[in-house]
């Protein structure tokens, strides 16, 4: 469906800037539909694959060709998203256990502090958590 709604002059092709199109009315379509929003990739990448899609090298998209390219796009942003969901869901909230687990031991003061503070504390905790987690190189990258 992007295909044709961007094929400007019908000639059964993408060029550069109907591809550009393409994919932004794709990451359009996708965040009206999801939650987390999803970040589409720079123009620099998009053209990075368009050159690798173009399998004949005529600077424009095939459908075929086009239909390769939206894989590949897919499969990296399924990735990023996957990174993404590791660093919410286990690495921040592990690495939030640990810091409370470590200033117990270390700072017990403050510890109960953090419990006495009830939401404020976790929510400060999990903050320092999400800032470690930010430093660490494999999610460093991710959103």
């Amino acid at each position: 469906q992007s295909f044709a709604e961007v094929d400007n002059n019908a000639n059964g092709s993408l060029d550069r800037a109907e591809l550009h199109l393409a994919v932004m009315l794709f990451f359009d379509k996708l965040n009206a539909k999801v939650k987390k929003r999803a970040i589409p990739p720079t123009k620099a990448e998009l053209m990075a694959l368009f050159d690798e899609v173009d399998t004949d090298k005529s600077g424009e998209l095939s459908l075929e060709e086009f239909v390769v390219y939206m894989e590949r796009l897919c499969a990296l942003y399924r990735t990023g998203l996957t990174v993404s969901l590791l660093k919410s869901f286990i690495a921040v909230p592990f690495t939030a256990i640990a810091l409370s687990v470590g200033i117990k031991k270390v700072a017990p003061g403050l510890h109960q502090k953090i419990k006495e503070a009830k939401g404020l504390g976790s929510a400060t905790l999990s903050f320092c958590a999400s800032q470690i987690v930010n430093k660490v190189p494999a999610f460093a990258a991710v959103p």
